[in-house]
């Protein structure tokens, strides 16, 4: 049977690896491979996909957290609050981000204001992703699970 440290260990490697596959693997290649409106379309579908898989996995592991530590415990843990941090990271590309960026992409006549927009929220994407994609890895790397054991 598999314990509950292995399955959060599971769960967090899929949604970081996802991040990291999709981010710096998958699309980079789409654009070097691609004509860029292609490449844009095809991005913007893997950021959605493995943005609504990372919301799936800290929902899991926040309210398996919950059942652990308790409500009492819970804000104790520099996990936890990471994990909704990445959550609220993760829900403000799919909410506002991602949307607000296609909207814009599809206006046919782009006036200069449009185009300086999309680039700055492009340049804001990039950075909370790679934010997202390093608070992930350290949750990887890192572990509490001695500390949270001695507290359980």
């Amino acid at each position: 049977m598999m314990s509950g440290y292995t399955g959060e260990r599971l769960l967090l490697t899929l949604w970081v690896g996802g991040l990291w596959a999709i981010g710096y693997l998958a699309v980079p290649i789409a654009f070097a491979n691609l004509d860029t409106s292609i490449a844009g379309d095809y991005a913007g579908k893997l950021f959605f996909a493995v943005n609504i898989l990372g919301i799936a996995a800290a929902v899991i592991l926040l309210i398996s957290r919950l059942f652990i530590f308790g409500f009492k415990r819970f804000h104790l843990y520099w996990r936890s609050w990471m994990l909704l941090l990445m959550l609220a990271m993760t829900l403000f590309f799919v909410a506002y981000l991602q949307p607000e960026m296609q909207a814009l992409k599809q206006i046919a006549a782009q006036p200069e204001g449009v185009f300086e927009r999309f680039n700055d929220l492009h340049k804001l994407s990039e950075n909370l992703y790679m934010l997202l994609s390093l608070f992930g890895l350290m949750l990887v790397l890192t572990t509490d699970k001695s500390a949270e054991a001695d507290e359980v």
